[in-house]
């Protein structure tokens, strides 16, 4: 089994769904002020791809967010880095669908 974690040496980072990238630090400050927030709020995934290396990972999927009657999709795709049976998070990119 492989764990997945975020890693902190600065190469981390991401698009998010609006197109605006965010590193690391701006991520992991941004994520404490919203949790908690929408306690009504479920997250289901779809349409997971999985496709790997002795040395990388490619997930692609669908996140749905629904809250009360809203609900948002977006397209993800993540680039991980395998290291000691760990997935080290590298890159994500986020797209609203």
């Amino acid at each position: 089994m492989v764990s997945i974690s975020m890693q902190v040496g600065g190469v981390t980072r991401m698009i998010n769904g609006d197109g605006d990238a965010v590193s690391f630090h701006m991520f992991s400050d941004w994520l404490p002020t919203v949790y908690g927030k929408f306690p009504s709020r479920s997250v289901a995934l779809e349409n997971v791809d999985i496709q790997y290396s002795d040395k990388h990972g490619l997930a692609t999927y669908t996140e749905i967010q629904i809250t009360g009657d809203t609900i948002n999709k977006r397209k993800s795709s993540a680039v991980s880095l395998i290291v000691e049976d760990r997935a080290l998070w590298l890159h994500l990119i986020e797209e609203w669908v």
